[in-house]
Parts: C-alpha cells; structure tokens; sequence
C-alpha cells in the first residue's frame, strides 16, 4: 500500500473510532450523550467522570478506614433458609419413614417445616412435611412418615425441599 493511501487510511480509521466513542473536541459537539450543560461528548464527559470516580473512590477509602461507608450484612445471618436437612436414611420396601438430620442455620429458636419428597421409577410417590423447633445451631435427628405407607415398596430415593 503507498505512503499516501496508508495514512489516508489511518485517518479514515481514527475518525470512524472517534465517531464510535463519541469524541468531541468542543463544547456541545457532536457525539455522545452528555447530560448536564453543554460539555462535549465521550472524552470530555469520560475525564469528568473518571476524576468524579476517583474523588469518589477516595472519600470511599477514608471512609472505610474510619468505620464509616456502607456494611454489607453477614450472609451467614440473613440470608438463605433458618436451617438444613439431610437423609440419613430414606423409605422403602418394609419401611415407610424417612429419617433427617435437620440443622439450624440461626442464631435463636426456630420452628421450621422440612418438606421431603418420596420419589420412585416414574416419579413422586408421596410427599410430607415435618415440623421441628430447633435451638440456635441445634442439630436433630427426626422421623418423616410416609402419608401412603402402603407406597413405600415404590420409593427410590428422598429429597428435602426448601426450608422456609
């Protein structure tokens, strides 16, 4: 490609990139969208934000040397379900319960349902539900009787739903 050709090229390419970005050399050019007054568009708009963001990010760092600045809460505390179920042994032919070993997940007393599903072959056999009061981080080890006991012959497999 000639010198000529070459830099007529570049030109053309740095142009199409400046108008892609939105660089504006003036005020109120053309470009991207700027909001506020009449300040350019891309560049302009980028470098007010970016020193915008790292005043910003270091009032955030004073702060949080200090104590201050938003806290993310304990997820351990206050999210997910109050507690969690295991099968240690599930239903069957000749036995018609289920045995869970149910763990608080709170820091207190609670009274949960653990709902837990029989499935077999071709799919749900039963379903029943268990109620357990639990101190804080208790673990128990409780009995789910099958609702159709006669059905137990069928059970492949149990499954603890979610504990509200």
């Amino acid at each position: 490609m000639p010198a000529g050709r070459h830099i007529r090229f570049t030109a053309v390419l740095v142009a199409v990139v400046f108008a892609l970005t939105g660089f504006s050399s003036g005020h109120g050019g053309h470009g991207g969208k700027s909001k506020g007054s009449g300040s350019g568009g891309g560049c302009s708009s980028s470098k007010k934000k970016s020193s915008y963001n790292n005043s910003n990010n270091s009032n955030n760092s004073s702060n949080n040397s200090n104590g201050g600045g938003k806290s993310t809460p304990s997820p351990a505390k206050s999210a997910g379900p109050p507690a969690h179920a295991q099968v240690v042994d599930c239903a069957g032919p000749g036995s018609p319960k289920a045995v869970l070993r149910v763990t608080s997940d709170v820091d207190k007393q609670r009274t949960v349902d653990v709902p837990l599903t029989f499935e077999g072959a071709n799919g749900v056999v039963d379903r029943t539900s268990v109620r357990v009061t639990l101190k804080a981080r208790e673990t128990q080890t409780v009995t789910a009787p099958m609702v159709h006991d006669d059905k137990a012959a069928d059970v492949k497999t149990c499954v603890v739903g979610r504990i509200d």
